[in-house]
């Protein structure tokens, strides 16, 4: 026999009033009894769904466009930081095989030169 598990918790009442209707009630008592109301925000009466949803698309699709445009500058710039690693590691290459010629001419001017002096 399944019966059906209640939600834990007090039942609620179908007169029950929303949080936002206990809260005015209660800064309506305080009013009543001369006592200081205190609002944190006012949210003004001239909002417009339809405007607002418009302008915040707008600027979200303004943020999604630079986004994309920051992501491919991105993009760029590793590609030419792989080339020109590369080309780093090219011309470092080159710079040894040459620095090795320059080591073997100036090893084989100082052979010329003892066997020069030797013949003498």
């Amino acid at each position: 026999m399944d019966t059906p598990k209640h939600p834990p918790g007090r039942p609620r009442q179908p007169d029950a009033l929303t949080p936002a209707e206990r809260q005015r009630a209660y800064r309506a008592r305080l009013a009543a009894a001369g006592r200081a109301v205190r609002v944190q925000r006012v949210i003004e009466d001239a909002f417009d769904s339809e405007t607002q949803l418009i302008v915040e698309r707008a600027f979200f699709e303004e943020q999604r466009h630079t986004l994309h445009n920051a992501l491919l500058k991105i993009e760029l710039l590793d590609e030419d930081r792989a080339r020109l690693d590369r080309r780093n590691a090219y011309l470092e290459g080159e710079l040894k095989r040459i620095e090795q010629r320059h080591t073997i001419s100036l090893k084989e001017i100082v052979l010329l030169k003892q066997s020069l002096a030797t013949k003498k």
